[in-house]
């Protein structure tokens, strides 16, 4: 089922078919509730009725409030929903930064909000998604390479988690800013591409316009937005911080410096 980058499926299998076969993780964790097979509950739907082509996002930095970025589609695109993100200190932990996700304005729906702890912290790095919690590590499953693009897999939880579906991100590259791609389910096939993320990498000259950080979303992606928005933020996060294994061995003490 895994292809070549570029070569169709000659499988066809439609994104609806795998939302609706794709078994949770938390199928295979002890407790759950959930029986093997059954139907993922519908996601969240913020239009009437499916564009026929991508819609391209831009992210556009705020000054107020500080710490802000909007995420908008085109302005003659009114209907389709804009992310509110900002980010806040954890008063308790002075190291520790807050992320919310809100949807159409400051004072808009909170659907998201994560926190990643620093290595040596007494703290867990928590996301929390339409009112329900869990650890980043239990969601988030990362395989970076040393000298290759990484990996990145937002896991279901089903009914016992924020998540109902599996969304993977690949890398382009190794580079930081490279190119990150979203596909529906836990293997990447031509046919379940979802969005794209395209970081700026263009620096800023006199008399050019500056480069946007845009996020590509293709038709069946609008069903996944949120979680595709919530996902891609941390994985971003995790992709532009320093090495844990550079920070694991520094005591407490040095983080103010660092941060």
């Amino acid at each position: 089922m895994i292809l070549p980058e570029g070569k169709a499926s000659s499988s066809k299998l439609s994104l609806s078919t795998l939302a609706t076969q794709l078994t949770p993780d938390s199928q295979d964790d002890e407790g759950s509730s959930l029986v093997v097979g059954s139907p993922l509950p519908p996601p969240p739907r913020y239009l009437k009725k499916r564009p026929r082509t991508q819609v391209t996002y831009t992210f556009t930095p705020q000054t107020n409030p500080a710490n802000s970025m909007i995420m908008a589609p085109p302005n003659y695109l009114e209907e389709y929903p804009s992310y509110y993100i900002s980010v806040n200190m954890n008063c308790f932990t002075p190291f520790s930064y807050i992320t919310t996700i809100r949807r159409d304005g400051w004072s808009g729906e909170v659907i998201a909000d994560f926190e990643m702890a620093l290595p040596g912290l007494r703290k867990t790095s928590t996301v929390c998604l339409h009112g329900n919690e869990c650890a980043i590590d239990e969601i988030v499953e990362a395989s970076p390479r040393m000298f290759r693009a990484g990996s990145y897999l937002w896991k279901s939880k089903g009914d016992i988690g924020p998540s109902t579906v599996n969304l993977y991100w690949e890398e382009a590259t190794a580079s930081s800013s490279s190119i990150l791609s979203c596909f529906l389910g836990k293997e990447k096939m031509v046919t379940n591409a979802l969005a794209k993320f395209l970081p700026s990498t263009i620096l800023r000259r006199p008399g050019r316009p500056a480069d946007a950080t845009r996020l590509e979303i293709k038709p069946e992606g609008q069903d996944y937005l949120d979680e595709i928005v919530v996902s891609l933020l941390i994985i971003e996060r995790m992709r532009t911080s320093p090495s844990t294994i550079n920070l694991k061995d520094l005591p407490v003490s040095v983080f103010k410096e660092i941060f």
